[in-house]
């Protein structure tokens, strides 16, 4: 009994140094990694403050530290400078302009916590939409051959945890959750004018929830970021000219980054324009 109990505390001791290496490991690549190659870019995020931009430098310091700090802390879903992009469009939204930011897709919430400091300093409120139940099931649409391919349950988040991501690293006071899966939830949001978006919810049939709900509410002119643009069944929803005319009577908005990205950093963002 000795000698079993041994061999158990043994296996247990490695099991959690091969835990420990792997988290460590996990921590290099996808947190430390990116947020060092992003540091240029989060040094010219505070130096346009010097180029008559509404949030002034010290403002943009902040939010740049606190964005690069998050993504150290927290597991992302994202590379630093995407998220980047939208603290830009938010930080330099017209005072007058009305309108909430609306996140789709939240998973531990760490752009939460980061767009959260953003809104709040430019007094404004952040809708978080989510299941925090992870991926719905997966169509075929969204198969791609070179590509993973999602799986229902990934990228769960659930909202007590979420939440106490944001509260811990963000700005809970000036965010609202809407829980549940988009098709049923995104409603409660008609008639709420929208100033700027993130969508980062992944599945065909996601986008197009988020389109049929959220678009008449978007302000003219206004910016919706998306991730994932490099797959062909996310960008294939905006290029769709009958579904366009369908739905809304117009063609599909001006897409920037469709299939590409916006560069190295940023090579899963894009944005529409309404």
């Amino acid at each position: 009994m000795i000698s079993s109990g041994a061999s158990t505390f043994t296996g247990n001791r490695e099991e959690t140094k091969r835990s420990a290496i792997h988290k460590a490991l996990f921590f290099v690549r996808w947190q430390l990694i990116p947020v060092a190659v992003s540091l240029p870019s989060h040094l010219a995020f505070v130096f346009r403050g010097l180029r008559g931009s509404r949030a002034k430098p010290l403002q943009r310091l902040k939010l740049a530290w606190l964005s690069a700090s998050i993504h150290l802390k927290l597991e992302c879903g994202h590379n630093p400078e995407e998220v980047l992009r939208v603290l830009e469009e938010i930080v330099e939204l017209p005072p007058e302009a009305p309108g909430v930011v609306v996140e789709c897709g939240a998973f531990l919430g760490g752009s939460s916590a980061k767009l959260s400091h953003a809104v709040s300093m430019t007094g404004r409120k952040l809708l978080v939409c989510d299941s925090f139940e992870g991926l719905p099931i997966v169509g075929t649409a969204n198969h791609i051959s070179d590509k993973p391919n999602f799986k229902s349950g990934e990228y769960a988040g659930r909202l007590p945890d979420v939440a106490a991501n944001i509260e811990r690293f963000g700005k809970i006071d000036c965010v609202e959750f809407i829980q549940g899966w988009y098709e049923e939830t995104l409603g409660q949001l008609a008639g709420i004018p929208i100033a700027c978006a993130f969508w980062d919810v992944d599945l065909r049939e996601s986008f197009l929830s988020c389109i049929e709900a959220l678009w008449p509410q978007i302000a003219s002119g206004a910016k919706v970021f998306l991730h994932d643009v490099d797959r062909q069944p996310v960008a294939a929803v905006f290029e769709d000219a009958d579904w366009w005319e369908k739905q809304f009577d117009c063609d599909p908005p001006k897409f920037v980054g469709a299939r590409v990205g916006l560069g190295r950093l940023s090579p899963l963002m894009g944005y529409v324009i309404k």
